[in-house]
């Protein structure tokens, strides 16, 4: 089973200009280029975070990239995530990032139990940390 999950942040940039930081960075995170060679994921207890390698595909004439998110070490015991990630201009000269998909938990059923109950909202909070630092960096780069 897969948990869905749906995320933006506004940027004060407009969409071309984001667009290109957007896939700027997740290229240089791919290719682990400085100084995004040790992005990782928090997970909000007590600073865990988890390395992660990141795939992406940029969709030609769209304002979105394909994304799948793992742990870079031990990717079997933690969630992976597959959607989009995009860029939605808005009419006041700036634009929104969107993480769009859905990640699913390791172990099967128990990994679903563990992941509603002592871990519930985890994942998901991990991911928006996740989006918050991309706006941050795109914002940047503007």
């Amino acid at each position: 089973m897969s948990t869905t999950v749906e995320l933006r942040r506004p940027l004060d940039v407009p969409g071309p200009a984001a667009l290109a930081g957007m896939l700027q960075i997740l290229n240089a995170v791919s290719t682990q280029a400085p100084p995004y060679e040790r992005t990782a994921l928090s997970l909000g207890l007590d600073a865990i975070s988890v390395p992660i390698r990141i795939e992406s595909i940029e969709q030609s004439q769209r304002y979105e990239c394909e994304i799948a998110i793992a742990a870079a070490a031990g990717a079997r015991t933690f969630p992976r995530f597959k959607g989009t990630m995009s860029i939605s201009p808005q009419r006041d000269q700036g634009s929104e990032l969107w993480l769009q998909g859905s990640y699913t938990v390791p172990f099967g059923a128990a990994g679903e139990v563990v992941d509603e109950t002592l871990l519930h909202g985890v994942a998901t909070h991990a991911l928006d940390v996740f989006v918050a630092w991309m706006a941050n960096e795109i914002a940047a780069h503007a």
